[in-house]
């Protein structure tokens, strides 16, 4: 061959179906293999957190003493990994020693009082192992009350950049003797 001359090789499919530069077919090459990554199934891949807004409102009847006059409550919020234990439990367990009756299943606790009549505002994000909400108060009449309560929260998606947290809008009512639970999104429908 002389010196100077060119050699032509025969093009490959794939260069005959993408007639471009090779550093584009590079640029494009990586572009496909980084969007396939970003849509693993992976299982361990990280999720979107549910953005929970809750309405945690005390009833001006609640916790009535034997004089029926309305009295401050104790509530418990806990986000479980799987209510059983939760449900299992009685209502001192869970007031004395949650973290020994709960075990790993407890992801996060949170106590307040509410007076009769008052009503307390929480936003935040679940924790990521989270899949069900418990709340418990502390009746006066614990035999004849509904002191516990729970909500399976919707599955998380996997986080993705064009998508935003679902949110979980709930009202916790407490009633005279009974927690309920109820979905505020369902309520305006």
């Amino acid at each position: 061959m002389r010196s100077g001359a060119r050699r032509t090789f025969p093009r490959s499919t794939l260069a005959s179906l993408l007639p471009m530069r090779p550093s584009s077919r590079v640029i494009a090459l990586a572009s496909v293999l980084g969007l396939a990554a970003c849509a693993s199934n992976d299982p361990k891949a990280v999720h979107e957190p549910v953005k929970m807004d809750l309405t945690v409102t005390a009833s001006s009847t609640v916790n009535p003493d034997d004089q029926k006059r309305a009295a401050p409550i104790v509530v418990r919020i806990y986000e479980l990994k799987n209510a059983d234990a939760f449900n299992a439990a009685d209502f001192f367990s869970l007031q004395g020693k949650d973290k020994t009756v709960l075990a790993d299943d407890l992801v996060v606790r949170d106590q307040f009082q509410l007076r009769p009549g008052e009503t307390r505002y929480i936003e935040r994000n679940a924790e990521q192992a989270t899949t069900t909400l418990g709340v418990i108060a502390a009746y006066r009449d614990l035999p004849n009350a509904v002191w516990r309560a729970t909500w399976s929260l919707p599955p998380a998606p996997p986080a993705a950049w064009y998508r935003f947290a679902p949110k979980l809008k709930l009202t916790i009512n407490l009633d005279t003797s009974a927690i309920k639970i109820t979905d505020a999104q369902q309520q305006n429908k």
